[in-house]
């Protein structure tokens, strides 16, 4: 396992909790390989869908420094400052990333586009700003894990956010679903049940915005059909009840009501998308129409702001599906994990996972940008 060098992602937001592309790392800083993989995909399908931020290649800049597509942002510790024109002269933008244990910077760091101000060290933002006062650029406020850090962020000036404030349930949790969700977990109970079209087409009619925002999804590039869906009926008849159960399943990933509700649903469509990859090879041919909708379902949670045993109790689902959801366990639930693991940074967890199921780093890095991709193309 040791020879393996995974990609990792981060969602980076806005202000107002908008998607505004990813930062990534690799969990082998001696490996080119997950470079090359991503410089590829940035290069070609564009999966970071914005901002692409990469983490210091460190010893490997001599060999990947021509390799690194235009635009991306490479981010340096101030010890590493001397990199700066180097970078700069390949059009590369340049991240200063500041602690808070350091108050007295190179000058060559004022040539950075951004100051990554990151308090995952324990340092509060706050103290880190001020640290980095001096330093130029726009502030990127990193491991931000709850509400409080995020308004703090905003005060100091930030930009740019990055954490996992926005996937936690704030204050109560909801104890029911809004009426247009519970719409759409009828619509997907009926559509396990291979219901009459007639008679799911008739609750579709009583909400026009689900009909609008289910067909803009099914006729989106992202499922690649050759013919544009007219009418539910249509969608039936083209796509059959499962794969219609799909996209069910992403469009009640769209419904949440909060201000990261899309950047939740792009991160739900990326991991069902890469449920769905890796588990195409372990999956009995029958069983894999579930491997999307497990991925998608697996956020739920932070969409509909429930907690995910309440949810399952309303959704009707397989015992398997329910397994994955609840304790990652049972048919479906290593390969959630795997899914979930190239989100966490946590390279022995990561690491444990692609074993058990016999994947290289290099599958799993392949998957994880096509997924990427994919999900990408579904939210232009």
């Amino acid at each position: 396992m040791t020879n393996n060098a995974f990609l990792f992602r981060r969602p980076l937001l806005g202000r107002d909790c908008r998607f505004l592309g990813y930062a990534f790392n690799t969990s082998g800083r001696e490996n080119a390989a997950p470079y090359r993989q991503l410089f590829t995909a940035l290069g070609g399908d564009k999966p970071s869908g914005g901002l692409a931020f990469i983490d210091d290649p460190d010893s490997l800049l001599d060999e990947l420094a021509e390799e690194i597509p235009e635009g991306t942002t490479v981010m340096l510790e101030p010890k590493r400052a001397d990199q700066v024109a180097r970078l700069k002269q390949r059009r590369l933008a340049v991240c200063a990333t500041v602690t808070g244990s350091l108050n007295d910077f190179p000058a060559a760091l004022s040539a950075a586009d951004y100051v990554w101000l990151d308090n995952r060290e324990g340092a509060s933002l706050k103290d880190i700003a001020k640290a980095a006062q001096r330093l130029p650029g726009k502030r990127v406020a990193g491991g931000v894990s709850s509400r409080d850090d995020f308004e703090d962020g905003k005060e100091l000036g930030a930009q740019i956010f990055e954490g996992d404030w926005y996937r936690k349930i704030a204050g109560a949790p909801k104890k029911s679903v809004a009426p247009g969700q519970a719409t759409v977990l009828e619509l997907i109970n009926l559509a396990q049940n291979e219901a009459p079209p007639a008679q799911i087409e008739q609750l579709l009619k009583r909400d026009a915005t689900l009909s609008f925002r289910l067909l803009r999804y099914i006729n989106s590039a992202g499922f690649g059909l050759s013919c544009e869906i007219q009418s539910f009926r249509h969608a039936v008849s083209i796509l059959g009840y499962q794969n219609l159960g799909r996209w069910l399943a992403l469009l009640l990933a769209t419904s949440g009501s909060t201000s990261a509700a899309p950047v939740l649903m792009r991160e739900a469509a990326a991991r069902g998308r890469l449920t769905e990859l890796v588990g195409e090879s372990f999956i009995a041919a029958e069983e894999r129409d579930n491997l999307f909708i497990v991925g998608v379902f697996s956020l739920l949670p932070p969409i509909l702001q429930m907690p995910m045993d309440q949810l399952v109790g309303q959704l009707n689902l397989s015992e398997a599906v329910n397994d994955a959801l609840l304790g990652r366990t049972g048919l479906y639930g290593p390969i959630l994990k795997l899914a979930e693991g190239v989100e966490a940074t946590d390279p022995k967890m990561i690491e444990q996972a692609a074993f058990d199921m016999q994947l290289s780093s290099a599958q799993v890095n392949r998957f994880h940008l096509e997924a990427l991709a994919w999900a990408n193309k579904l939210s232009a």
